[in-house]
């Protein structure tokens, strides 16, 4: 059950009249203006919802005491076939008859249609709701929508076209929990289909600046439609689509994989028990966990990484595919396990049972707004470079602070951090029972030539020099990556010192420079005028501050 905060403040049920259009908050990013009606007083209101509530939103759709109700208000279920669904009369709300759908005093003639002729029956549809059932499969693709290179995000890019096996290399821009079979085959026809990818593009194409939303639909032909809508004599105004046939796969064989879907290493010393294990040795039985209910806030301006974000379930969505092709989750490599404390058997006795016959309701808090650059920025996918777990900060969450500092003060330029492991093998590479992290930035200004900050962890008294790569030309990540990866096996392989031929080698790409005695006052690193010090100082030194 999904709980919208903000309609905790009706006392009555409110329904999803209309979806006017999306429009850009300085602050919070892309909205859709969505109108709700009072099923009490009839009173109808505007509400800027975040865009990524949209694949919640359909007209009719009742919210009540904030809780979203599986019953719609208005329309019925009907079956519609479509010759082809690219072949459509871009229409305004003027078209809609009266006795179908009326906006009563308010204006019309501003949203748009799609208008379809099958034999004596008109079909019309908004494109709002087209676009939703088409590519808005989750709040994080509802997010991406408006963005120019949003979808680009999400995965590794595949350039449009037919593969005979294609896998999709998800990034952790797309949460794990959001990844099934289903959605892989959704999401392959969005992203490097033509016909799919053609249409997306449009979406923002067509859309931004405007006060509604318009597209260029794909050409599915044959088409085979489980809509909810309102039937008038001999025209049909589609409220909401269920299920929509005549997609095609752009690949015979579909993979698909994700950084955080890896192999299970399990670790467990001689003597320790299985956490299914009671001390009698007999196995308990899996008994239902808590429940929990998603409480959004739609005022909210930004939301936490999304790699391990709760997933928000939108309501099921079926596309019929022209054919059965294989789907294969792809499972990585395991990272290199991490030994298990002493205190295993402590922590174990602390864990609340879960023997219960029924799982409590817990409320749990989502957000459906884009991540908030000032607490967290864009992750950084390595293919070389090993990536280092959220418990890998080792000392470098100061200068973590810094750059997230930098970013803020810096708005013209794009900056991406991930925090790597320096390889094993040297006594350089660990830091008592762990391994070293190393954190790099990249900073692109508006020229498109990066500059790249690294940072290594200091623990154990180590007085290394950040290294800043100033390049002289555009380069892409790829490439960086593997001067990054030849500098850092250098400075493990020369114990733990920056080695200068391996700098010399890229003298032509790069020059580097080395800042010493960064954040090298210890009692300060708490103080965030300090910090603030550091970001201004990085940013002039590495050229970006104006």
């Amino acid at each position: 059950m999904t709980l919208v905060r903000q309609f905790l403040k009706h006392a009555y049920a409110l329904e999803v009249f209309w979806l006017v259009g999306f429009r850009e908050d300085a602050q919070r990013g892309w909205q859709v203006l969505t109108v709700t009606r009072d099923m009490e007083t009839e009173r109808l209101k505007p509400w800027p919802l975040p865009i990524g509530m949209l694949p919640l939103l359909a007209p009719g759709r009742v919210f009540i005491e904030g809780c979203q109700s599986r019953t719609p208000n208005r329309g019925c279920s009907l079956v519609l076939r479509v010759d082809d669904v690219g072949a459509a009369e871009e229409v305004t709300t003027k078209a809609i008859p009266p006795e179908v759908f009326s906006f009563g005093e308010h204006p019309t003639g501003i949203q748009h249609l799609l208008r379809y002729c099958q034999g004596d029956r008109v079909i019309l549809v908004p494109t709002v709701e087209m676009v939703r059932y088409l590519f808005l499969h989750n709040k994080t693709m509802a997010n991406a929508l408006m963005r120019s290179t949003g979808i680009m995000e999400l995965f590794s890019p595949e350039a449009p076209g037919f593969y005979p096996d294609l896998h999709l290399r998800f990034t952790r821009g797309m949460p794990r929990n959001c990844l099934s079979d289903p959605f892989a085959s959704e999401f392959a026809w969005t992203a490097v289909d033509l016909e799919g990818r053609h249409s997306w593009d449009s979406v923002r194409v067509r859309t931004a600046g405007q006060p509604y939303v318009s597209f260029t639909p794909p050409h599915l032909f044959d088409s085979v439609w489980a809509v909810r809508a309102i039937e008038w004599k001999a025209t049909v105004l589609v409220l909401e689509i269920n299920s929509m046939s005549g997609k095609r796969f752009p690949c015979d064989r579909l993979r698909y994989s994700h950084p955080s879907i890896r192999e299970a290493k399990p670790f467990r010393p001689a003597g320790f028990k299985s956490l299914r294990q009671n001390e009698n040795d007999f196995s308990t039985p899996a008994e239902p966990a808590d429940a929990h209910e998603l409480g959004i806030d739609v005022t909210a301006a930004g939301s936490r990484t999304n790699t391990h974000q709760t997933a928000l379930h939108a309501p099921a969505k079926m596309g019929t595919f022209d054919r059965t092709i294989p789907i294969e989750r792809v499972i990585l490599k395991a990272r290199s396990a991490t030994p298990l404390k002493q205190d295993a058997p402590e922590r174990e006795k602390s864990r609340p049972p879960r023997d219960r016959q029924y799982p409590r309701r817990l409320q749990t808090s989502v957000s459906v707004a884009e991540e908030d650059s000032s607490t967290s920025l864009p992750p950084i996918e390595f293919r070389l470079l090993e990536p280092a777990g959220p418990d890998d900060l080792g000392e470098l969450e100061p200068m973590m602070a810094v750059v997230r500092l930098m970013a803020k003060e810096l708005p013209a330029v794009h900056v991406a951090s991930s925090l790597c492991l320096l390889k094993p093998g040297r006594a350089f590479s660990t830091v008592g029972r762990c391994r070293r992290p190393c954190l790099i930035a990249i900073f692109t200004p508006k020229n498109g030539i990066p500059l790249v900050l690294v940072s290594v962890d200091h623990s154990g008294e180590h007085a290394l020099s950040s290294l800043a790569l100033i390049y002289r030309r555009p380069c892409g990540f790829f490439e960086m990556e593997k001067h990054l990866a030849t500098l850092l096996d250098g400075l493990v392989e020369n114990g733990g010192s920056w080695e200068a031929r391996a700098i010399e080698r890229f003298f032509d790409i790069f020059f580097a420079q080395r800042y010493r005695k960064v954040l090298c006052c210890r009692e300060k690193l708490n103080n965030g005028d300090y910090l603030a010090a550091w970001a201004a100082k990085l940013g002039a030194r590495l050229g970006l501050s104006k």
